[in-house]
């Protein structure tokens, strides 16, 4: 037991993240941490360049090897997107012993800002229009044939009136035998547990991430007994069918093109 505390700390010490301030690969200096993840951690940097605003993210050096080759993965779908609302690949490169992958930052809210700090609310009309907004994203990166398998709240960025997709540190190609550990005998922390790369995956998410929405609205009961989303959610029959395809409780979607569909009915439905 003490060697495992001591491995975290270690561990935990060199994870720490830069200080504001510092240049990384002599040329992107921090102004602040945006977040941090199984493989990356992301800062918000001033290229010193230029002065442009962007994102870099860090390879974790505790994940060493496979956290640099997520990253490096990271860094070969991003390019392969070419899509204005999916951050670009600006620039990759190795330096003191991490990779490291440049993308656009992208101003504006996510929507887990807007939901718990915002107190935005979302009716049913409001989810499924953002949803849709999303599913244009989603499908353009299916058609490049990869899905995402991290749609969550945070990973949604809206600004004025457009909707970004971000975050592409577990986007898989559909179908992939994942390749990043093989050959080597991966610690238990290297291997969180992941989805599947096939579309039902995003699909699924795309489930979660709208009754996230939906529960936007929800006010518990005071010392009320937990209930299933059905019983606390007063939904129409429409999008109680929609969820329960999405979330693998009735017979699911066999494509993406056929959810859009349905979506699209319901929404026009609800005017």
């Amino acid at each position: 037991m003490a060697f495992e505390k001591w491995r975290g700390f270690v561990r935990a010490w060199r994870d720490y993240p830069l200080p504001e301030g510092a240049l990384i690969g002599e040329r992107y200096q921090i102004e602040s941490l945006l977040g941090e993840g199984s493989y990356g951690l992301t800062y918000r940097c001033c290229d010193s360049r230029d002065g442009a605003l962007l994102a870099v993210k860090q390879s974790r050096p505790s994940k060493k090897a496979v956290g640099r080759a997520m990253l490096s993965k990271e860094s070969n779908i991003l390019r392969s997107m070419d899509h204005p609302n999916i951050p670009a690949c600006r620039d990759f490169f190795e330096y003191k012993g991490s990779n490291w992958l440049v993308t656009d930052y992208i101003e504006g809210n996510t929507l887990e800002d807007l939901i718990f700090d915002g107190h935005i609310v979302y009716g049913e009309r409001e989810c499924l229009a953002t949803t849709l907004r999303l599913m244009e994203l989603v499908a353009h990166v299916h058609s490049r044939g990869y899905v995402h398998l991290d749609l969550r709240i945070p990973n949604v960025i809206l600004q004025n009136e457009e909707l970004y997709l971000i975050d592409f540190g577990l986007a898989r190609r559909i179908g992939e035998v994942d390749t990043v550990l093989a050959g080597r005998k991966p610690q238990a922390e290297e291997m969180p547990k992941r989805m599947p790369p096939v579309i039902a995956s995003d699909l699924y998410d795309i489930g979660q991430l709208m009754l996230f929405m939906l529960y936007s609205g929800y006010r518990p009961e005071p010392e009320g007994t937990e209930r299933s989303w059905r019983e606390e959610l007063n939904l129409s029959p429409g999008m109680l069918h929609i969820l329960s395809r999405l979330l693998g409780e009735e017979a699911t979607y066999p494509d993406t093109a056929l959810f859009v569909r349905e979506a699209e009915v319901l929404y026009e439905s609800l005017r």
